[in-house]
């Protein structure tokens, strides 16, 4: 089951945990605080499996060109590979597209730009680092053909 969660409750601090234990502890990086109240106006994304966080994804709010922003995608370590970052990332398009927005765009890790691909997103501009790691900038047009 995928929900939206939010900000500040008990399954949001799950989501924190579980974004830090994937994408941040391996870099010796923590939340800073203004980080985190950042996303009191974001939508906070989290797939449940038998009871328990399998996923979690944040969606920052269109821009004046009616394009969403993916951000912080984590799955539990023991369940990738599983499809979950699939559906996490497909339920959230489903979202956007029932609001009326046009396209979504991410920073993709450059491990991750092969699994953003299968799912329909091009690469649009220059490599970059962020929180030292190399990245791409992704976008996809919503209402798109859904890959296979």
């Amino acid at each position: 089951m995928i929900r939206r969660e939010a900000f500040g409750s008990p399954a949001w601090h799950q989501m924190v945990a579980l974004r830090y234990d994937v994408l941040r502890a391996p870099l010796g990086l923590a939340f800073g605080a203004e980080e985190l109240a950042a996303e009191a106006s974001q939508i906070h994304l989290a797939l449940w499996q038998d009871g328990r966080l399998a996923g979690t994804l944040l969606l920052i709010a269109p821009d004046a060109q009616d394009e969403a922003t993916l951000r912080q995608m984590a799955v539990r370590p023991d369940l990738a590979g599983c499809g979950l970052g699939r559906r996490l990332v497909l339920h959230a398009e489903r979202e956007l597209l029932s609001a009326g927005l046009r396209a979504v765009r991410l920073a993709a890790r450059q491990t991750a730009i092969g699994f953003y691909a299968r799912l329909g997103y091009d690469v649009d501009g220059a490599p970059f680092v962020a929180k030292t790691l190399p990245h791409r900038t992704m976008r996809k047009a919503l209402g798109v053909q859904e890959p296979a």
